[in-house]
């Protein structure tokens, strides 16, 4: 009797061991279409890469970075050879030198013109005065005014001289600048904090303008880019905030706070990441969702996210 009992119960056990299974489908039906209705798009986070290129052209002296370093806005991290624009700068300083060299010797020059034009208007007055006692002729008026004349006009020119070589120097400076300029891009900044992804160039290779030297994103602006259909379209627009949904666990998500910064003016066909056929062929439009990043964000990660009130 008791062997009996044990039968059933086994009997019993197998049978919902098979409505288990059988039923097992339809609960993860029912689920996997509860999560797809929570949420109005779906897509992954990106980083916004910015590619530092070169300013100048010569040998890398040292460029002190590696891929995953971190960095910091304003930061020296790497050198150019700077030889050459120093020996430039050099040269010009010698001939601004020796331009404003000559200025003394202008302005020695004017003060004894200076002197020259009191003398002759003190011999003017002199035969003016006799002229009226009609002791002086008119040709000796004339001549003391044409010699005033002639000295006012060498004074003009070397006035005009003393100012072509201000001008001249003036042009050196301008010079002198430009190439202080080139000797500061040589430097290899950070424009911004942020991680570098990419190395590109390194220590002892040739750079040249434009040449990439490596790449960098800002880990707290981090994007996620989603696409939505041309329905869900006219139920956005820019600065919304919405609800970004990532995987905290198996079964969770944990919400976070975006706001959308991007919508694309032109509809293309949806991802071939999109698994099926169908959803491929449909066009959409892509939106791009900035979220806040403590460092749990990562480049690649999918996200969802549920633009309305849920």
């Amino acid at each position: 009797m008791e062997n009996r009992y044990i039968k059933i119960a086994e009997v019993l056990k197998r049978m919902s061991h098979i409505w288990f299974v059988l039923l097992l489908p339809g609960f993860l039906l029912s689920s996997c279409e509860t999560k797809d209705k929570t949420s109005d798009a779906y897509g992954n986070f990106e980083l916004d890469k910015t590619i530092i290129s070169s300013k100048s052209m010569g040998e890398i002296w040292y460029l002190d970075i590696y891929e995953g370093m971190s960095l910091e806005a304003k930061s020296v991290i790497g050198q150019i050879d700077t030889v050459n624009l120093h020996l430039q700068k050099e040269q010009l300083l010698s001939q601004q030198r020796l331009v404003l060299s000559n200025i003394p010797d202008v302005e020695a020059q004017l003060k004894v013109q200076a002197q020259q034009r009191e003398n002759i208007l003190v011999q003017k007055r002199r035969i003016e005065k006799l002229f009226e006692r009609e002791a002086a002729t008119q040709k000796q008026v004339d001549d003391v005014n044409a010699g005033l004349d002639l000295l006012d006009a060498q004074i003009n020119a070397t006035e005009v001289k003393k100012e072509n070589i201000k001008e001249q120097a003036k042009s050196l400076d301008s010079q002198i600048e430009i190439v202080k300029h080139k000797i500061l891009e040589c430097q290899i900044i950070s424009p911004v904090d942020g991680v570098v992804l990419s190395q590109y160039s390194r220590k002892g290779e040739m750079a040249t303008i434009g040449k990439p030297l490596f790449s960098l994103a800002a880990l707290n602006d981090i994007r996620l880019r989603v696409y939505v259909s041309g329905a869900q379209l006219p139920h956005i627009k820019l600065g919304q905030k919405v609800k970004v949904l990532i995987d905290e666990s198996e079964t969770q998500n944990k919400t976070l706070e975006g706001e959308i910064v991007w919508i694309s003016s032109e509809a293309e066909f949806t991802p071939k990441t999109i698994q099926t056929k169908e959803e491929r062929v449909n066009l959409v439009y892509a939106v791009k969702i900035k979220v806040p990043n403590n460092g749990e964000l990562k480049a690649g990660m999918p996200g969802e996210v549920v633009f309305g009130e849920r």
